[in-house]
């Protein structure tokens, strides 16, 4: 009876190894299985990626989960429902403020520039300070109304000054055309929208007065990451290869941005222009804008406006940026790369 047991216990492993081997088989004919969510922000690298299969070209199994906004991703991260997301700055300080434990590995698109004031032709705002007594359209508890605040303290404003009214950005629009509202602060395209089809123009962007609520990063749990680093290495090689492919063709990401949104070729381009992909290349650089060193830049940025959401109670508590950001990644996907121009 005990080697009739022996061999029957073998028998399970052997039949349990082969049940992994299959396994294997299968998550490397199909590619690991990954779930990103993302906004309509012009991620352009994600979404190139996407529909030209270079995330299945990596080995990976995407499955794109797209929200209204940045902050219902906090809680999929939190339950495990969403392993990576796409949120922008506020967002992923707010996850942090909230016991997150998330962490940045890339950065897209370079927001600070598809976020900003926009106001009617005949409104007579030529800039911030003219918006004392004037109706503002904005989303409560976005990027927009954070970045609307921090504008107005630094153009003198108080919002005691200006009426703000809460409203999302297709009521914005609606807004403008029939003159309810004298300005609105939106993302893109709504910018692009409220240009062509309310008479409206740029007053100013969040990124010409070095306002960084609007930037977007890729974030994932740590403990996530821990378990399924090779898994995030082969989303950054897919981007790596989208950024290859826009360098050569940038209309590839105009149509494909484009196409998601129902906007005409030429406003993708215009915002393209304003809002390109970020230089992959230099996420490890420290003197890049957008860089993923602790200390650089954005790192000092994201400080600044943790700190101002906290003094405005937008967070209830204090932020830790100490590892908030891993660069090894990319160093480690670009390494023996030649890279792009």
């Amino acid at each position: 009876m005990r080697r009739a047991f022996i061999l029957k216990g073998v028998g399970l492993a052997v039949a349990a190894s082969a049940g992994a081997l299959l396994t294997a088989e299968r998550i490397s004919a199909q590619g690991r299985p990954i779930a990103i969510g993302y906004e309509e922000a012009p991620d352009w690298l994600l979404f190139v990626a996407r529909d030209l299969k270079l995330f299945g070209k990596a080995g990976l199994s995407p499955n794109f989960v797209k929200y209204d906004t940045g902050l219902p991703m906090i809680d999929a991260i939190r339950n495990g429902s969403l392993d990576l997301a796409s949120v922008s700055t506020v967002a992923f300080l707010t996850g942090r403020s909230q016991g997150i434990d998330w962490v940045m590995i890339g950065i897209n698109p370079e927001g600070a520039y598809s976020q900003g004031l926009v106001a009617r032709n005949d409104g007579g705002i030529r800039t911030p300070t003219d918006l004392k007594g004037k109706r503002i359209g904005l989303f409560k508890g976005a990027t927009a109304h954070i970045g609307l605040l921090m504008m107005l303290r630094q153009y003198g404003v108080r919002p005691d000054q200006v009426t703000l009214i809460h409203m999302p950005p297709e009521e914005q629009l609606r807004a403008l055309q029939s003159r309810q509202i004298d300005a609105a602060m939106v993302w893109e395209p709504w910018m692009q929208r409220m240009i062509h089809g309310a008479q409206a123009r740029i007053v100013q962007t969040e990124g010409n007065i070095g306002i960084y609520t609007n930037v977007h990063c890729y974030s994932v749990r740590r403990d996530w990451l821990r378990s399924s680093r090779e898994t995030a290495l082969r989303f950054l090689r897919a981007l790596v290869m989208a950024s290859e492919a826009v360098h050569k063709d940038p209309k590839i990401a105009h149509r494909i941005w484009a196409r998601e949104l129902g906007l005409k070729a030429a406003w993708a381009a215009a915002i393209y222009d304003s809002v390109p992909p970020p230089l992959i290349n230099d996420w490890i650089n420290p003197r890049y804008t957008y860089s993923l060193v602790e200390g650089a830049q954005l790192y000092q940025r994201l400080g600044f406006l943790a700190n101002y959401m906290l003094g405005e109670q937008l967070i209830s508590q204090p932020v830790d940026l100490s590892d908030s950001m891993d660069m090894s990644l990319i160093a480690e996907v670009l390494k023996g790369r030649k890279p792009t121009p």
